[in-house]
């Protein structure tokens, strides 16, 4: 193969398959993947990582042929996306604890655009996301991240992958792992929402003339709000700890698609 930008066809190859892992992954995480970051920066970033990383990888040697080629990059593909599926998992879990929350207090019928996947999502299950995203990058767990993607060619070598059957149960196993922590999350605002509601139903049997439904509302929105206020700390305190297990979630993932 003829030179090119003064690769040899193996330096390019190699190249080729370090950016296309990179990408892919960076492209599916959500604190990078929001149509608020630019496609050229997602793109630049990713080639600046390749850039720093491909001279460390054992350089690949395919097989003359489009094919081999072909194969090896929907491998990395494949890879990318299982891993930046995986490591999205706790800002898809503590949006859904913001969700709850909306379905306690009344503001699940409000509903907002999300610009990252242009569905409609809940108002505090959005806002719960950008503090999470901000928090992201402020507990410096971005590092997580590069570490996982930096790690991922030692653990998983290119040129290919061997997708193994535990790979489908670990990333369920981690995916209900994020709905756990999206429970705890939700959980102390929800148990003073329901007791607020068990009180209602007391009033309404003490005094059957009280339209429950007209003063109970702006409570139940009063107390939800106060609660989420006292409460948003525990996100703060929560959030390091879930960014910190995105790293052995990645690892655990990547593992089963190495090639023994």
């Amino acid at each position: 193969m003829v030179d090119l930008f003064g690769l040899s066809g193996a330096q390019f190859e190699t190249f080729l398959l370090v950016f296309i892992r990179i990408s892919t992954m960076l492209f599916v995480f959500p604190a990078i993947s929001s149509p608020q970051v630019p496609m050229q920066v997602r793109l630049g970033l990713s080639a600046l990582l390749a850039f720093i990383l491909y001279r460390s990888v054992p350089l690949v040697t395919l097989a003359p042929g489009i094919s081999e080629l072909v194969f090896a990059v929907v491998c990395q593909v494949v890879l990318g996306l299982l891993v930046g599926f995986v490591s999205s998992f706790v800002f898809i879990g503590i949006q859904f604890a913001g969700e709850l929350i909306d379905l306690q207090i009344g503001f699940a019928v409000a509903n907002v655009i999300n610009p990252t996947t242009q569905q409609q999502v809940t108002i505090i299950g959005e806002f719960e996301l950008a503090i999470a995203t901000l928090l992201f990058f402020v507990t410096n767990a971005h590092y997580y991240l590069i570490q996982g993607v930096a790690g991922s060619f030692n653990l998983v070598p290119l040129p290919y992958i061997h997708l193994d059957p535990s790979v489908a149960g670990n990333v369920m196993i981690f995916f209900g792992a994020a709905f756990t922590s999206a429970f705890k999350i939700a959980a102390p605002v929800a148990v003073a929402l329901f007791v607020t509601n068990i009180a209602f139903a007391f009033m309404s049997r003490v005094a059957p003339q009280m339209n429950v439904f007209v003063v109970g509302f702006p409570i139940q929105v009063g107390v939800g709000l106060i609660m989420l206020a006292v409460t948003m700390p525990l996100l703060g305190n929560v959030a390091p700890d879930l960014f910190a297990n995105v790293a052995y979630q990645m690892d655990v993932v990547m593992r089963g698609l190495r090639v023994h």
